[in-house]
């Protein structure tokens, strides 16, 4: 999470929002409003990340589970019919 580009644009985002609350540039209201977004910025990618890597998961173990029919079940089945 550290390594994303992500987090640090929300993290130097809610470095310019203190900043710009503390000069007087920006209301308390607009600094939280700008805070909350990156915040929430971090935890939506954080989100989305862990569920990519839980659908490749899961998309391995069904192609794992299924196993093709052994050759001599086709036979035997050939034979019945």
């Amino acid at each position: 999470m550290l390594r994303s580009k992500t987090f640090w644009a929300a993290v130097s985002s809610c470095i310019a929002a203190v900043a710009a609350v503390a000069t007087n540039e920006a209301t308390l209201a607009e600094g939280l409003s700008i805070a909350t977004t990156a915040i929430l910025a971090i935890f939506l990618r954080h989100g989305v990340a862990k569920t990519q890597t839980v659908a490749e998961l899961a998309v391995e173990a069904v192609k794992a589970a299924v196993v093709p029919p052994a050759p001599d079940q086709k036979k035997a089945t050939k034979k019945a019919a």
